[in-house]
């Protein structure tokens, strides 16, 4: 029952400082995966091909998976209080993305575009997606900036010890 007018809202984020949680790492996480989900979301909106939403969904859970086990290791060394329920959040985040990215690859070999989900597929992803940035980015996310402004911007405990963060020359503007 899928038409192909599309009734779906879509949604924008776009980085600003009020996102930030005073983490330099955690914040340029927080900012690619913004783009990644936008990216995502204008690949739905544009009808594009299942298997260009596939590999850009791979990447999302790739980045993820990397970006969850970094912020969970800054909450840990920042003594954060809701670190468990923080992992819950992620775990249910990557539970989410698993499901509706098996729900996509279910589709018959046939349909090759996205236009070929049924709206509650299309309909689901979207709304995972907002629930990503607004949800978790938004209001779980910024839980964290009174823990970690007691640290430096480039502190990042989840770095190996051989391996320090990298600083920008005094002369340059970080961005």
């Amino acid at each position: 029952m899928s038409d192909h007018s599309f009734p779906f809202s879509s949604f924008h984020l776009q980085w600003r400082d009020e996102l930030s949680v005073h983490n330099d790492a955690i914040d340029r996480d927080h900012r690619w995966l913004i783009e990644l989900v936008d990216r995502i979301q204008s690949l739905i909106l544009k009808r594009a091909s299942l298997a260009r939403l596939t590999i850009a969904l791979d990447e999302l859970a790739r980045y993820t998976e990397e970006h969850f086990t970094r912020e969970e290791l800054i909450q840990q060394a920042a003594g954060y209080p809701d670190l468990d329920e923080h992992r819950r959040s992620h775990e249910k985040l990557e539970r989410q993305l698993t499901d509706i990215t098996a729900r996509i690859l279910a589709q018959p070999v046939e349909r090759t575009t996205l236009d070929a989900l049924d709206d509650n597929t299309r309909r689901a992803l979207l709304d995972l997606l907002r629930s990503w940035l607004i949800d978790h980015i938004i209001r779980e996310d910024l839980q964290l900036r009174p823990w970690l402004e007691r640290f430096p911007r480039d502190w990042n405990p989840a770095s190996p010890p051989s391996c320090p963060p990298q600083k920008e020359p005094s002369t340059t503007a970080s961005g």
